[in-house]
C-alpha cells in the first residue's frame, strides 16, 4: 500500500492550481510531471497531489520508526519546495482550518 505526503484534492482543484482547462488531462499531467509531483487517483474524483514516501516494506528491507519519520519529513520539505518552485498557489483552498497558517500543510495519505 503506497504512502504519500500531499493533499487530497479533486480533479477540478488540480486544474485550478495548474491553470489548466477542465478538459485537458494530458496537459495537466505533463505540467505535473515537469514539477516532479504525482497525481494519483483514489476514488470518486478524489486524487492525491504529492510525493510517494518510499520506506521499508514487508517483502524487503524494514525501516525503523525514526528513519521512517525522518524520510516522511524530508519528503514533506521536498513537496513544499516543489510547490514553491512551480509557483503553485495553494493558499486559496483549505482542506480544513489549520490554526493561523496561511496555507494547508501536507497530509500523510495511504491508498
Amino acid at each position: 500500500m503506497p504512502l504519500y505526503v500531499g493533499y487530497p484534492i479533486s480533479f477540478d482543484t488540480a486544474c485550478v492550481l495548474f491553470n489548466e482547462g477542465r478538459g485537458d488531462l494530458v496537459e495537466l499531467l505533463d505540467r505535473m510531471e515537469e514539477t516532479g509531483l504525482e497525481f494519483v487517483y483514489v476514488d470518486k474524483n478524489q486524487y492525491i497531489l504529492g510525493l510517494e514516501v518510499k520506506i521499508g516494506n514487508l517483502f524487503g528491507d524494514f525501516s525503523n520508526v525514526d528513519d521512517s519519520l525522518i524520510t516522511i519529513l524530508e519528503e514533506k520539505k521536498k513537496l513544499i519546495e516543489i510547490i514553491k518552485i512551480a509557483n503553485i498557489d495553494i493558499s486559496n483552498f483549505m482542506l480544513q482550518p489549520i490554526g493561523e497558517e496561511a496555507t494547508p500543510q501536507p497530509y500523510l495519505l495511504s491508498i
